[in-house]
């Protein structure tokens, strides 16, 4: 039953976040096809955030005390149901902007949980596999950039075959599948804490990432990366090849990205030097990578640019879950988690608001400059603290 049920775990996974993917690519791409607002996708994009952010704190209490496995399965079926809500509606009343905001949110509720689970649930899959969780963690990242790769690629040409509205269908048929595929885990897989301990709220997560540095300082690095390469994603590259004249090259460079973070974890997944060492390289090449956006907007620079960056965050990315895997009070994982993906959650917009501005009433090169300073500080926090220079397993 081990291979079944680790297998049940990654095709799960993937799954749940190939419909991730694709529906961040057709949800916008219906919003203004129904409301002829350019403005309205950030419209909605805004008023989810908000419920996106309280849903990750609380919901990772709420996978402490229910279990990892229940929440999944809860989260998947939410998905589903929101994303073919809006398939009814338009079916029949006629998706509006109100519509599109109140079925946005009851999705966002649902998503990171959903992922906050699947990521406290590792280390009991490594395990269960007979498996290191390095090497677990490591392919779950590079299924994490296959999604990235894939989704938008299948969502585009559904997109392109169907109506938008069937997508959407399709879409929450993924959430479907990942809910059947983690029913069909082990009971045992992700059950909940001790009662006593998984009363302690939310709390917990803040106590420990205050008094355990390593995870303080990884929580604040993983933190840090999204705030500096979300703005590469969301503006600096749309304005630069839209300037070139070359949009084909946007694809190619967040292809060759994607490429790039796969390959980086699973590199990290095997290699057998000490995680300080990975750690440096990793750091070094993704600054070097943000740094060549910031030159001249070359094409041929950009494209190797985001090959750097992509193998870069692609062996720092699988190294945070198992630091706080291996720190973290089980009973406690999934708040401090949860915590985690709250932080991701507000960097993005934040990020990219704030280069956006300089983009808009500067320079697009300063804004690719602005996202090279900030990371290269989080770069020099983490060679300098001390939590971060031993960082292999603690004895218990």
């Amino acid at each position: 039953m081990k291979r079944p049920a680790v297998l049940l775990y990654f095709a799960a996974d993937v799954t749940s976040l190939l419909g991730n993917a694709a529906i961040g690519l057709t949800l916008p791409w219906l919003v203004l096809l129904r409301t002829g607002d350019a403005s309205a996708a950030g419209i909605v994009a805004a008023a989810t955030a908000a419920p996106a952010f309280l849903a990750a704190v609380w919901g990772g209490s709420l996978v402490d005390s229910i279990g990892r496995r229940t929440v999944t399965i809860i989260a998947d079926v939410g998905s589903a149901v929101s994303v073919t809500l809006l398939f009814v509606v338009d079916s029949t009343l006629g998706l509006s902007l109100g519509w599109f905001i109140a079925l946005g949110v009851v999705g966002a509720l649902f998503d990171v949980p959903g992922l906050t689970a699947r990521q406290a649930m590792l280390p009991e899959i490594a395990e269960l596999a007979g498996i290191t969780i390095d090497r677990a963690s490591g392919i779950r990242q590079a299924l994490f950039g296959a999604s990235f790769l894939a989704g938008p690629a299948l969502a585009g040409l559904a997109l392109a075959l169907l109506p938008p509205a069937t997508v959407l269908l399709l879409t929450a048929g993924c959430s479907v599948l990942a809910a059947a595929l983690t029913i069909a885990l082990p009971r045992a897989l992700g059950r909940a804490p001790a009662e006593h301990e998984a009363r302690s709220g939310i709390l917990a997560g803040f106590r420990i990432l205050r008094t355990s540095p390593v995870a303080l300082a990884t929580t604040l690095l993983a933190v840090g990366s999204v705030f500096a390469i979300s703005p590469l994603q969301a503006v600096v590259l749309p304005v630069v090849f839209q300037r070139l004249g070359q949009p084909v090259l946007l694809g190619l460079t967040l292809s060759v990205f994607a490429v790039g973070l796969i390959g980086g974890s699973l590199s990290y997944g095997v290699l057998r030097v000490p995680r300080r060492g990975i750690l440096v390289v990793a750091l070094l090449l993704s600054l070097a990578g943000l740094c060549g956006f910031a030159v001249a907007p070359v094409a041929g620079v950009i494209v190797a640019s985001a090959v750097l960056v992509g193998v870069g965050f692609g062996l720092v990315n699988p190294m945070i879950p198992v630091l706080i895997a291996e720190r973290v009070p089980e009973s406690a994982r999934g708040r401090v988690l949860g915590l985690q993906n709250a932080g991701y959650l507000a960097a993005f917009p934040l990020g990219a608001l704030l280069v956006g501005f300089l983009v808009q009433h500067v320079d697009v090169q300063w804004g690719a400059a602005a996202s090279a300073i900030a990371w290269g500080l989080c770069v020099a926090y983490a060679l300098a603290t001390p939590a971060l220079r031993r960082l292999e397993a603690p004895d218990s």
